[in-house]
């Protein structure tokens, strides 16, 4: 590929043990002019530059297409010595593939080869580009289509099949502390719900470590994830608070879309119905009670509070005083209400109930809390 304005062509040796990263020019412009069309700020990937980026050859591809073997392949793709985890899965380490101090990196997964079971040491998100993906999670054989989205935790042990020419997909890497130091303090603000979806991804689940989002007529998510990908390769001013808020839209975005699959009858279907009962109780925490919530979702009481309970961790009083302090502790740092008129805002009728239960969460009065978090 030659740059638009010079005759320059990316002759750049591919980076140790960062074999996904695509070295080809970004945007059709050379190092020397993009760094100068960034200082301008004329570099405006369009939607089909980007697609066409994203369907060139790596290095290491051009090596597997001359291979006969998936074995071949394999040894191919080795650049690092992957250590065995759990039997015959691998473990691919962050240090691998990102930058150290990255918290978050973007790349293509190369094709023509198979990825052997593996899990990683960071939050993995895939996104189907183009065409399809083949993949086994945890024993399970899932088939991801243009559109779909499957988040990996720390203990998901997945292998992917050859990907063919059209097959695109799009992973996006993120440590641990990018969730701990920008991504959950901006996503637990916003209730229950997405608190539930961030502990899915970033903390150890007993039953499954994985999430699968049917976004295929989501046209938002592919937008989304298009921004970033043109954030990410465009490594502007201010890079990495705008890749965070755009993960901040994509999760939100990807949340909707699974409060509004219905019919289905698989394992999703549970994901759903827990997600529809914690943003009932996020809307209507004030005055709600496991009665009306049970008649709202045609369930008996006891039945409810115990589903919410194995799938959650949390019984639906917890989970309506955890929202009820959500609000408390919004309302302390952001307003000057007194604690007084505070009180019933967050659907307590009993100050020395607020009191006792305000002080098992944070370990402090409101009153300290306040000052605390204005120090």
């Amino acid at each position: 590929m030659s740059c638009r304005i010079c005759d320059t062509r990316d002759k750049r040796p591919e980076p140790a043990g960062d074999c996904s990263q695509l070295s080809q020019l970004a945007g059709g412009f050379c190092p020397r002019h993009l760094t100068i069309m960034k200082r301008n700020g004329d570099v405006h990937l369009k939607r089909e530059e980007l697609d066409q980026y994203l369907r060139q050859y790596t290095p290491l591809e051009r090596e597997f297409l001359k291979v006969h073997s998936d074995e071949e392949a394999w040894k191919l793709n080795q650049k690092q010595c992957y250590q065995k985890v759990d039997g015959d899965a691998y473990l691919f380490e962050s240090s691998q593939f990102m930058k150290s101090g990255d918290k978050i990196t973007l790349n293509r997964q190369e094709r023509f080869n198979t990825v052997h079971p593996h899990k990683h040491d960071y939050i993995e998100l895939c996104y189907v580009w183009s065409g399809v993906c083949y993949q086994t999670i945890e024993g399970k054989k899932v088939i991801t289509r243009q559109g779909d989205v499957c988040i990996f935790d720390t203990q998901a042990v997945h292998s992917i099949e050859a990907a063919k020419e059209n097959d695109i997909l799009v992973n996006i890497m993120m440590r641990r502390e990018f969730f701990d130091a920008a991504f959950l303090s901006r996503m637990t603000k916003q209730g229950i719900v997405s608190e539930f979806l961030v502990d899915a991804v970033t903390k150890s689940r007993q039953k499954k470590h994985y999430l699968y989002f049917p976004a295929h007529d989501n046209i938002r998510v592919r937008e989304i994830v298009e921004q970033t990908l043109m954030e990410y390769l465009n490594q502007d001013l201010g890079v990495e608070e705008a890749l965070e808020s755009y993960m901040i839209l994509l999760f939100t975005e990807l949340l909707r879309t699974l409060r509004n699959v219905s019919g289905d009858k698989d394992s999703m279907a549970l994901e759903v119905q827990v997600l529809e009962l914690l943003a009932y109780i996020e809307e209507n925490y004030e005055h709600c009670t496991l009665s009306d919530m049970g008649k709202a979702f045609g369930m008996h009481g006891n039945y409810l509070t115990a589903f919410l309970k194995e799938k959650t961790g949390r019984s639906f009083v917890e989970h309506v005083q955890e929202q009820k302090l959500k609000k408390a502790r919004a309302l302390l740092e952001n307003t000057d209400i007194p604690i007084a008129e505070l009180v019933p805002l967050c659907g307590y009728n009993n100050m020395n109930f607020f009191y006792k239960k305000f002080k098992e969460s944070a370990g402090c009065t409101p009153a300290q809390y306040r000052k605390h978090q204005r120090a």
